[in-house]
């Protein structure tokens, strides 16, 4: 990345696939970079490895992009980073995992997959991912989300993140990474960030005071260590 050029970020969606709730993300950052979305299709269900196929022709658009990616899409974006190393400058992970979060994930997955097919209360959702409970603005739209996206299609990604397994092409990546954990997480547990610490090579920290939904209660705090980081590309300084 030369000192001229402005930053380009490359946000890749959580569950939902829509990234609609990246929205405090942008606005904390559209003055430091250019942003672009990678939303993939919410109507059907894709592995990580399919996703990755289909996402590939937005990333040879570009070089020296920085792949920014919370919860779900944090393996997705360590398989980009691995198959494209000429293109993805960074990656930054927030509230992620590169092998299943839970400790009784495969217990987990047998018993939602057992479940009837009917989504979880909205306000147990929202409690889950959001703690004390989203902004008005946020909450409309995570309702329309939700409303919107097949309950199969997000059994099927839930199920995908607990029995995921990229920890080989995590260990190989030689790009810079940045792993944002929630400290009020009661999703994905602190081993999930230790974990992806111990396995890069070029991985840095930082723990911010926010629940799940990091990058939509917590958008100034995530901005500033994204800034960090792309300052530290600009400088060459990511060691």
């Amino acid at each position: 990345m030369t000192t001229s050029a402005r930053p380009r970020l490359c946000l890749l969606p959580g569950l939902d696939g829509t990234g609609r709730l990246y929205a405090p993300l942008q606005d904390a950052l559209s003055a430091h970079a250019d942003i672009e979305v990678l939303a993939y299709d919410s109507t059907r269900f894709h592995d990580y490895p399919t996703l990755a196929d289909a996402l590939a022709p937005a990333l040879e658009r570009h070089r020296d992009g920085v792949l920014v990616t919370e919860s779900f899409a944090g393996p997705l974006g360590v398989l980009l980073a691995h198959r494209y190393p000429e293109r993805i400058r960074a990656l930054v992970m927030a509230a992620s995992f590169v092998r299943p979060p839970l400790p009784l994930s495969g217990a987990a997955a047998a018993l939602l997959q057992r479940l009837p097919a009917v989504a979880p209360p909205l306000f147990a959702l929202e409690h889950l991912l959001a703690g004390s409970g989203l902004p008005p603005p946020l909450r409309a739209e995570f309702e329309a989300i939700v409303a919107t996206l097949p309950f199969q299609v997000m059994r099927q990604r839930a199920l995908a993140a607990l029995r995921v397994d990229v920890t080989r092409e995590l260990a190989s990546l030689q790009v810079p990474l940045l792993y944002l954990q929630a400290r009020q997480d009661r999703l994905v547990w602190p081993r999930a960030g230790r974990e992806v610490l111990r396995l890069a090579h070029t991985a840095h920290h930082a723990v911010i005071d926010a629940p799940h939904f990091l990058f939509q209660m917590a958008p100034i705090p995530a901005a500033t260590e994204i800034r960090r980081l792309l300052d530290c590309l600009r400088r060459d300084a990511c060691r």
